[in-house]
Order: C-alpha cells, then sequence, then structure tokens
C-alpha cells in the first residue's frame, strides 16, 4: 500500500486523453475507451479461455495414449487441471470486464440523454 507521503514523491503523469471541453467530446472519449479498450480486451480474454479449452483437450487425448506410464499420465492430468482453473480465473476476469463495458455504455446513455437536452 502505498502511503500519503509516497504519493507526493511520485511524478505527475502526462494526461492520456485531452482535456474534455464539451459533451460531444466526452461521448467520443466514452466510446472510444469502449471500442479501443474494453471491446478488444473481452476478445482476447474469449480466445484465451478457448485456447485453454483447446489445451483441457488435448492433454485429456495424450494422458489417454500414455496410460501405461502413470507420471507422464499423472503430469498431463495436473496440466489439464491447471488449464481449467485458468480458465475459471480468466471467466472471472471477462466478467469484471463485461461489467466495465456496461458501465461505460450506461455513462454513454447518460451523455447521449444530456446531449438530447441540449445541455451544453
Amino acid at each position: 500500500m502505498i502511503s500519503c507521503g509516497e504519493l507526493e514523491l511520485r511524478p505527475a503523469r502526462e494526461r492520456v486523453i485531452v482535456e474534455i471541453e464539451n459533451l460531444d467530446q466526452a461521448l467520443r472519449v466514452e466510446e472510444t475507451i469502449k471500442t479501443g479498450y474494453c471491446d478488444p480486451t473481452a476478445e482476447n480474454l474469449l480466445s484465451w479461455i478457448a485456447a485453454e479449452e483447446d489445451l483441457v483437450d488435448s492433454y485429456k487425448n495424450l494422458s489417454e495414449k500414455f496410460k501405461d506410464k502413470k507420471v507422464v499420465k499423472e503430469m498431463l492430468l495436473f496440466l489439464l487441471e491447471e488449464s481449467n482453473k485458468t480458465i475459471e480465473m480468466v471467466r472471472g476476469i471477462l466478467d469484471s470486464v463485461e461489467e466495465l463495458g456496461a458501465t461505460r455504455d450506461r455513462r454513454r446513455e447518460a451523455i447521449r440523454s444530456l446531449i438530447a437536452k441540449s445541455v451544453t
């Protein structure tokens, strides 16, 4: 955990986005964050889950080929279980990213509502 004194010593970071000066800019930034961060992150996590599922199948099939070699079979089954655990962890991360995307959608709708009411 960072103490208050440590925060003062850290250099200020440069802004990632420009200062938002109107609602149209705010909407564009919110959309960019959704399409540039949330959506690609979710897609990558889905691909990771698919790769781990493929590993589970492969390790299962390999373990059946090595049924006469107990040590090899046990290691392959261990790897299979590790992939299953990874799938569950990545699904948890995916759930969080999807919630972040839903939050981003709500923010965009709120801004659109303000724009429609001509509050600029």
